[in-house]
């Protein structure tokens, strides 16, 4: 009885093994024939604008610190406060009494000297009609042409002081030297101020054109040396935007008008100074600025979002390129520029309408070992385009 269901239940298992084994074959079939889904980035060509935003800080373009060069009392300040003024315009007048004085004694100091002269000549010149006749001695003519050299040199002397005493006089007058702003005055009407005195009676600063003092590390500012006219071509004329610390924009742009190769010590940075146009005056000296300088510009550049860009063991950048036969190619050593929003510049090892995977990488490391797979594009390539980087680039100012 036993033996007859084992054989009745034999068929029935065996019909079940045989159902089961050809269900994991097909399984089996079906995962090897299915292709590896993936999404990819269409590089196409833009012009990368190379900016870069840089501290800066708001100086006059001229700077002129008022002393006087006579010591005397103050007698009248000839400026309005906090106004401009022109280059030779008075400012202040110290008492000049006293110099004139000098100046007055002095050009008596020189006519004296001439009458001297003159009589010492008239002397020299008797004294020589005396001579041919050996009415006088050779000594005493001789005394005669010394005495009247003498006089000639006593009227340059007193010349020479008559000079500095109308210079002097002249300083009792206290002028600008540039045109500029004049800020507040550091002396009032009767005060007592001495020649050279440490501080100033105002400040004049030249406004138009100002400049900006901006910093950079010296080490990126000297790659980016190297990089002119390898990696991107420099900008020209007018390259310097100025943003305030509200966020608004001036609107006038600038120039770079020199950068110091000098490198400070304690930062080890580097000054770049650019020069605007400022005949509003609304760029002041001392203001912290957010200037914005356009290097350069990179044609035809290749753009491709960062997670398409992998490394390997070796440190190389890699990329997987979808062709268009829907194999897979397994790039390396591919060069990268720089990054911005995203997505990397990239000078070697990927080129204009390329594919490159950027979305299910992980069912793909076969590539990486020269196997030789295939790839199920889903959906469209996801592109960029010229007014998505140029607004991409303007975020990252920010």
């Amino acid at each position: 009885m036993r033996f007859n269901k084992l054989l009745l239940a034999l068929p029935v298992a065996c019909v079940g093994l045989l159902l089961l084994t050809s269900c994991d074959n097909g399984k089996s079939q079906n995962g090897n024939n299915q292709l590896p889904k993936v999404t990819v980035f269409k590089v196409e060509p833009l012009n990368y604008t190379l900016k870069i935003s840089l501290p800066g800080r708001v100086v006059a373009s001229q700077i002129a610190e008022i002393r006087p060069q006579v010591g005397g009392i103050v007698l009248k300040r000839e400026f309005d406060e906090s106004s401009n003024v022109k280059a030779g315009q008075s400012l202040y007048q110290i008492d000049p009494a006293i110099y004139q004085a000098n100046y007055d004694s002095a050009v008596a100091s020189v006519a004296s000297a001439k009458a001297n002269a003159n009589i010492a000549q008239l002397t020299l010149k008797r004294y020589a009609g005396l001579l041919n006749t050996k009415s006088i001695s050779q000594q005493d003519y001789d005394k005669a042409a010394a005495d009247a050299k003498q006089a000639e040199a006593a009227v340059l002397v007193a010349q020479a002081a008559e000079h500095t005493a109308k210079v002097n006089l002249e300083y009792t007058k206290v002028y600008s030297p540039i045109d500029g702003y004049i800020g507040k005055s550091s002396v009032t009407e009767g005060a007592l101020v001495a020649a050279g005195q440490s501080t100033p009676l105002a400040l004049v600063q030249q406004l138009d054109p100002i400049y900006v003092d901006m910093t950079e590390a010296a080490t990126r500012y000297n790659k980016y040396l190297q990089d002119e006219n390898v990696i991107y071509e420099p900008a020209k004329g007018n390259n310097v935007e100025l943003f305030f610390n509200d966020g608004s924009k001036y609107a006038l742009s600038g120039n770079i008008k020199f950068s110091d190769m000098t490198v400070n010590e304690t930062t080890g940075t580097v000054t770049l100074r650019s020069q605007f146009a400022n005949n509003e005056n609304k760029i002041l000296p001392g203001m912290f600025v957010k200037p914005q300088v356009t290097l350069g510009y990179i044609k035809n550049a290749i753009l491709v979002p960062q997670q398409g860009i992998t490394s390997n063991k070796q440190g190389q950048y890699t990329a997987k390129i979808l062709k268009s036969d829907n194999t897979i190619e397994y790039r390396q050593d591919i060069q990268v520029y720089t990054g911005i929003g995203g997505y990397w510049v990239v000078t070697k090892g990927i080129d204009v309408g390329e594919q490159v995977i950027v979305t299910g990488l992980l069912n793909l490391t076969g590539v990486e070992m020269g196997k030789t797979m295939k790839g199920e594009m889903v959906g469209d390539p996801t592109t960029l385009t010229q007014g998505q980087l140029d607004s991409i680039i303007q975020k990252s100012m920010k």
